[in-house]
């Protein structure tokens, strides 16, 4: 039988790798920034180790990534002129080469979506 709580473990370890992954950083990197060793945040990322409260604030800080989505794997809604804020934060000291990415990233979101949507 398997323990509800090690599959919420799990979920919460995938997510917690893939949003580091995305963000580029490595474990050491991670671990520097938690003040802990590497191999716990392996063991956090395998859900082979709980990830106390503190730990996952400051993980979705670093991730940019709200605590909602770690644990639960859902992304809020978006509002308004805060998520333009935050792309905006993002955006800032981006060179001209690297915006002109970003925006054909875009395009191609949107047309990926209204393929969906067909």
């Amino acid at each position: 039988m398997t323990d509800p709580r090690q599959s919420e473990r799990n979920g919460i370890g995938d997510r917690l790798r893939q949003a580091r992954e995305y963000v580029g950083l490595s474990q050491d990197e991670v671990a520097i920034v938690l003040g802990l060793p590497r191999p716990s945040v392996t063991n956090m990322e395998l859900g082979a180790r709980k990830v106390e409260a503190l730990e996952l604030g400051q993980l979705a800080k670093l991730y940019r990534r709200t605590l909602e989505y770690l644990l639960t794997g859902i992304e809020p809604a978006p509002e308004g002129p805060k998520q333009l804020a935050f792309l905006a934060r993002s955006l800032k000291g981006l060179s001209g080469k690297d915006l002109e990415e970003v925006a054909r990233f875009a395009e191609f979101l949107k047309q990926s979506s209204r393929k969906g949507e067909q």
